[in-house]
């Protein structure tokens, strides 16, 4: 770390790293050839008592940038199994921000007794980035809400005993910044309907899939927030998981760099090792110049969001920039690497495909450069 780190963030770091070594990279690549995760996995996750560590928000706590310093150490093992034990760490932080009374008893309960799995339904395949274009529905009702309409992709589903489920409480259409409100909806409701897990490109081990809503009840306490302010949830909490997906970048990022300099030792090109070729050495240089400069990025949005300010701006120039430095790390990895680097005899192919989904998730690349434009117009530039 380029910067001097707190006595609770480095034990958080040796933490999150000691498990990633003995836990996840062991098993990363069977896990991606398979599609499958080992259910005791996040049982073991549960044990180190990282999940339960940024449960509860406190004063200056450093929810986001402690939770990025982890994201980072276990992607470096594998970005699909730190996806999948990362992501409800966000959601059930924001489910206990929200949620009031007996249910969050209950659900804090729930979350420090055992892992609980909490995903995330916003995406539909006709309204895309566009949030204010999505159709699934909730009416009210006398006890609540009725749910009705089709998530696209969601992970952790087939694992999760709760989603968050982003619906529309506005008139079908009606684009107001109050149209939409946030639910926690247990995945065993009558009513909700998995559908098949979607392939993917990348992080193979984690399950993405759509579910279906069809006239499924929530009751008024499992309303996350106040009706009409799921726009405003979603600003906020997109700062959250933008900032963390751009860690991930650079835990992949940094797995490829260290595969090519340990390549570069062994490597014998021409009568004379790789490494003291200038081209290699230049372009090893260019991935630790963009790694660092990714990682002082995402600390910035994280420690600007854990402040309170407004980090819409620079949580999406930590994403877009780790998108490109991720792609551009791995790529010149697997070139650097020759066919060794493209039929899978190494990692590195797999890394690849990892860094893919850095640019897709929470807003492809044009999606943040829309942002940051909008936020130079209104904020100023730097």
């Amino acid at each position: 770390m380029p910067w001097p780190l707190t006595a609770t963030q480095q034990a958080l770091r040796e933490t999150a790293s000691s498990f990633a070594m003995s836990e996840l990279t062991a098993i990363a690549e069977e896990c991606d050839r398979e599609a499958a995760i080992p259910s005791e996995l996040i049982e073991r996750f549960h044990a180190t008592g990282l999940p339960t560590l940024f449960l509860e928000s406190g004063q200056d706590d450093d929810f986001v940038t402690n939770a990025c310093i982890v994201a980072e150490e276990l992607s470096y093992a594998c970005a699909a199994l730190a996806s999948y034990l990362m992501l409800p760490v966000f959601f059930n932080r924001i489910v206990l921000s929200y949620l009031k009374g007996d249910d969050r008893a209950a659900f804090l309960s729930a979350c420090l007794a055992s892992p609980v799995v909490t995903s995330f339904a916003a995406s539909e395949a006709r309204a895309g980035s566009d949030m204010l274009a999505l159709e699934t529905s909730a009416t009210k009702t006398a006890t609540g809400y009725r749910l009705t309409g089709r998530k696209e992709y969601s992970s952790n589903l087939r694992q999760a005993q709760y989603v968050i489920v982003v619906a529309r409480t506005a008139a079908s259409g009606e684009r107001a910044s109050d149209a939409l409100s946030w639910f926690l909806v247990p995945t065993d409701s009558p009513g909700l309907r998995l559908g098949e897990r979607w392939p993917t490109f990348g992080l193979r081990a984690i399950d993405v899939s759509p579910v279906e809503l069809t006239d499924v009840e929530v009751p008024s306490s499992r309303l996350l927030g106040e009706p009409g302010r799921g726009l405003v949830m979603m600003g906020h909490s997109l700062a959250q998981s933008r900032t963390g997906i751009a860690a991930l970048g650079v835990g992949v990022a940094r797995r490829a760099r260290d595969l090519v300099i340990e390549h570069g030792r062994r490597r014998q090109l021409y009568g004379d090792k790789l490494n003291r070729m200038q081209d290699y050495r230049f372009r090893t240089a260019d991935m630790e110049k963009n790694i660092a400069a990714a990682r002082a990025l995402i600390w910035v949005a994280a420690r600007a969001t854990d402040r309170g300010e407004d980090a819409g701006k620079e949580s999406s120039i930590a994403k877009l920039f780790a998108s490109e430095m991720v792609m551009n790390v791995t790529t010149a990895a697997s070139g650097m690497f020759g066919s060794m680097g493209y039929t899978g005899q190494t990692q590195v192919e797999k890394l690849v495909r990892d860094a893919r989904h850095v640019g897709i998730v929470e807003g492809t690349d044009p999606t943040h450069k829309e942002i940051i434009f909008a936020n130079m117009l209104r904020r100023g530039a730097y």
